[in-house]
Order: C-alpha cells, then sequence, then structure tokens
C-alpha cells in the first residue's frame, strides 16, 4: 500500500491489517470489536477451576462478538456471531499485538479453554493479548444441534451403522443449514477476520492437535498473513480418516504398553510383576466390565468408561500414578477411579480427536463437543465408511490395538448418512510462501504420533521446523516442560527458531 492510500486508510477508519481484495468482505475486516467484561456464565469454564487462578484473573478476562460470513462465497446472504475471549497483555516489555490460541478437538471451546488455563500462558500474556475462541459450529458459537432425543430404533435389529444414521439424519433436521460451513477452511478464514479485527498484520497463533491442522490450512490460505505460528501435536495431513484411526489404535497401544512397563516396575503394580501377565489383567478388566458392568454412584462404569479412563491417562504422564491407583481400586472392586478418570477427559490442551462412546445400546445423542467433532470432520472429509465396511475396519483396528482399536472402529461410521457433503480440502496445506513454523512434537504421543509432524513439515514445504520432546504424552507446551515452553515462548515473543534437531526430555 502507497503512503497516499495508507493516509486515505487511516482517515477512513481502516488500516493496512484491514485491507481486504473482496469489497464484499471489507465490513467484515473493519469491524470494531466491542470487549467487555465476560458474563457470569462465562467465568468459570467447564473445569470450574476458578479458585485454581491467580487472584483478579476472572476480572482481566473480555468478551466479543465477531461478525464472519456464514458462506464466504456469498457474504451478503447470513452471518455468524464467533464467541470470542482475550486476556490482555500484563506487561512488562513491548507489546507483540494478540496471539490467537485453538486447544483442538474439533468442538473443543477455546473460551472455556482459555478460561481453565489462561494463567499458563503468563509469560506469553506480558507481551501478547491472548485471544480464543470457539470455532463455528461448537461452544458458544452457533453450535451443531441434533435435538434432545434420538429417535427410537425402527424394527428388533438396531445395527450399530442404524444407530449412526438416527444420529446424523438427526442432525440434519436440527443444523442441516449450518452443516455445510463448518469445516476447517472456513474457520481458518474466520481467524483472518479475527487478525484483522484485533488490529494485527499478522497472524501469531499456538495450536494443539487439531489446531496444528488449523494453524497449517491458515498458513496455506494466507501465506502471506503468518506470523509466529506454533502447532503442537500434529495431526498428519497424508493420512485419510481411515489410517489416522489406525495410527492413533496404534499409538494409544505404545503408550499403555510403556505404561505399563513403567508399572510393574513398582511394587504396588496392581498388575503384578510380569509383562505379559500385567497385559492379560488390562484385557481381563475390560472382559469383566463388558459382561458385568459396575454401578458408581448412579453411573455405570463399563468397558467403554475403562477404555475412556486409560485413554485420557495416557495424553500425560502425570497422569501415570492416577491410572496406577485407579487400577488398584478396580482389582478390588471399586470402579471409582475409572469413573473419575473417565469424567475428567476434555480439559487438557490438546484435545485430540476423541473416540466416542461405543453406540452399542445407548439411545442418547453424544454431548455437543462429540457433535461438533463430527460435524467438522465430515465436512473435512470426503470419506463415507458404512455396514459393509465395519468388519473390515474392527478386525484391522483391533490388531492394532486388543482394548483401543474396537473402540476407535466405531467412529469410522461417524460419516455415515451424514446430511452434508464433505471433501479433501482441508489436508492440502503447501504454504511455500508463508514463513517457517514451529512444530511441537513427542516421540511417544497416543493421538498424534510423532511421524506426523515430519510429513507435516514437509507437505508445508517451507523450511519449517520439528522440535522434539522425547517421552510420553499430547500437547507438551500444555504439559508444563520447561525446556519446550523455553523455545516456544523465545519463538513467539522474539522469534528465535530452535536449531534443527533440537530436543527435550
Amino acid at each position: 500500500m502507497g503512503a497516499v492510500a495508507a493516509l486515505l486508510a487511516l482517515f477512513a477508519g481502516t488500516s493496512a491489517a484491514t485491507a481486504v481484495e473482496d469489497p464484499g468482505l471489507a465490513r467484515f475486516y473493519q469491524q470494531r470489536l466491542a470487549w467487555e467484561p465476560c458474563g457470569q456464565d462465562m467465568r468459570s469454564g467447564t473445569a470450574g477451576q476458578d479458585a485454581t487462578q491467580p487472584p483478579g484473573y476472572q476480572q482481566r478476562l473480555e468478551c466479543a462478538r465477531l461478525e464472519v460470513p456464514r458462506d464466504y462465497a456469498d457474504p451478503a446472504r447470513t452471518t455468524l456471531r464467533v464467541q470470542l475471549i482475550r486476556l490482555r497483555a500484563t506487561g512488562p516489555g513491548e507489546r507483540l499485538g494478540s496471539l490467537v490460541i485453538n486447544p483442538g478437538g474439533p468442538g473443543a471451546s477455546g473460551v472455556d479453554y482459555l478460561i481453565d488455563n489462561g494463567s499458563a500462558f503468563a509469560r506469553l500474556g506480558q507481551r501478547y493479548d491472548i485471544v480464543s475462541f470457539d470455532p463455528r459450529g461448537t461452544g458458544r458459537t452457533e453450535p451443531v444441534t441434533c435435538g434432545t432425543d434420538l429417535a427410537p430404533a425402527q424394527g428388533a435389529q438396531d445395527t450399530l451403522a442404524a444407530k449412526e444414521k438416527r444420529i446424523n439424519d438427526a442432525c440434519g433436521r436440527y443444523s442441516g443449514g449450518l452443516l455445510p460451513w463448518v469445516g476447517t477452511p472456513d474457520v481458518a478464514r474466520d481467524m483472518d477476520v479475527l487478525r484483522a479485527a484485533v488490529h494485527d498484520g499478522k497472524l501469531n497463533y499456538l495450536g494443539f492437535s487439531y489446531g496444528s491442522k488449523l494453524g497449517a490450512v491458515y498458513a496455506h490460505q494466507f501465506p502471506d498473513k503468518v506470523g509466529r505460528m506454533v502447532l503442537d501435536s500434529v495431526e498428519d495431513p497424508t493420512k485419510n480418516t481411515w489410517q489416522t484411526a489406525v495410527a492413533q489404535a496404534r499409538g494409544f497401544q505404545r503408550a499403555l504398553d510403556d505404561f505399563t512397563a513403567d508399572c510393574i516396575l513398582a511394587e504396588d503394580c496392581p498388575m503384578g510383576t510380569d509383562g505379559r501377565h500385567a497385559q492379560d489383567q488390562l484385557r481381563d478388566w475390560y472382559r469383566q466390565l463388558r459382561d458385568r458392568p459396575m454401578t458408581v454412584k448412579g453411573k455405570t462404569v463399563d468397558q467403554t468408561t475403562y477404555v475412556y479412563a486409560l485413554r485420557e491417562a495416557l495424553y500425560s504422564r502425570s497422569d501415570w500414578p492416577a491410572l496406577r491407583q485407579a487400577l488398584a481400586q478396580l482389582r478390588r472392586g471399586d470402579g471409582a477411579g475409572i469413573l473419575r478418570l473417565s469424567d475428567a477427559g476434555g480439559s487438557q490442551a490438546g484435545g485430540a480427536p476423541r473416540v466416542p462412546a461405543r453406540l452399542a445400546g445407548r439411545d442418547k445423542l453424544p454431548p455437543q463437543d462429540q457433535l461438533a467433532l463430527r460435524a467438522v470432520s465430515c465436512r473435512d472429509t470426503s470419506e463415507r465408511y458404512d455396514a459393509e465396511d465395519y468388519p473390515r475396519a474392527e478386525q484391522e483396528l483391533t490388531q492394532a490395538s486388543p482394548l483401543f482399536g474396537p473402540d476407535i472402529a466405531p467412529t469410522l461410521l461417524d460419516c455415515y448418512g451424514w446430511p452434508a457433503a464433505g471433501d479433501d480440502s482441508s489436508r492440502e496445506v503447501a504454504a511455500p510462501d508463508a514463513p517457517p513454523l514451529l512444530l511441537v512434537a513427542t516421540t511417544n504421543d497416543p493421538a498424534t504420533p510423532y511421524e506426523g509432524a515430519l510429513n507435516m513439515a514437509r507437505e508445508l514445504d517451507n523450511s519449517s521446523m520439528v522440535l522434539t520432546y522425547r517421552g510420553e504424552g499430547h500437547a507438551a507446551y500444555a504439559s508444563g516442560d520447561a525446556c519446550i515452553q523455553g523455545y516456544v515462548d523465545d519463538f513467539l515473543l522474539d522469534g528465535r527458531m530452535p536449531k534443527p534437531h533440537t530436543s527435550c526430555g
């Protein structure tokens, strides 16, 4: 923009940060956000962690709504209002603008995540406004809804595929007009409107798990608007839905093997001291809970609860002691610890593609975040598997993991009969004209295996760097590793990229 044009833009109330080529989008890029204190309904997020935050933390939270087109090809028709939240920069130091955070999912609420975990970004928050949002279709941004009750089964035989179809039919009835517009490319476009609305010429971004996919798609769409961008626990753009499911089953099994190897070294391991016996014991508990579920405080503890608890504990090595204790309780016939771990899921960053509960024998709709996950995932793929594909999926995934595979396999039916078409454009991440991104990958990440970061770096084709954490778990920065946090903070604050092959742990 020339000097005269820049001056005219300034007097017109716009800036280089809000300049846009499409005149139909100008009003969105030029909007002014009305930040105000967040309402009482948004003071405790999902985890109710008010007391764990520093004094005055809740009073620092500000909220606003960002108006965006529902359909970017027809911006004058219908709009959405994206829920935003921010923590203003505290100082000291020169302010660097805004740092946008996405906790993953898809389907996770970025608003709730920042409410619950904003103090974890205290160093970054000295020089950045920390900003997050609920992506379209999730949380408080026109959430995908599918009614309140699942329609009854038709006939005596109600297969797993038929139940998925009933869920998807309900989603079509209640949210059919929204479902074509919740895909990752549209959310990435919303982030560019957000970048302009906070008056940043470049987008500075930190995304976990699915948030890595969102950041990469943004870099592909807006390479000239990429600022300092970090992708932690990186999804693999070279794998389709089926391949991703198999990789996850193997990843969680590998993490469980590591947990088991660690446990049997302790005298109080509830699975004994022999590795093979320990693996047999884990499978025995699965079969017992499948055949004879427990009831704890009015809630059912079955094989699905058990697998979910195992998986949640494997997201972070710091949860291994809690898992060992829960299994010791289970050995005594008490499922309270398993239920507690299962119920704790979803509060941590990374929200790596969650595995919905097995639908057999269940006539309830999944919770909203799972419906949003389904909606985004089905919009982001052209794959549509059906009942004929399921036996092969179950066999292949069970071979990958006898415990996790059978529970992951049903997710391949999520898009069976989905009422909106999908495509594979979100796997297009090439961004050769964007500056290098910093990718963070954990060698034993169960949900987004390490090789995904290497594949993402290659597909980006812009000299992006992989920072390796040698250890267990998911979302290394959010898990609190000081070494990883140091390198990431140095990059986001000062632009210092780690040297090639740098590792922590």
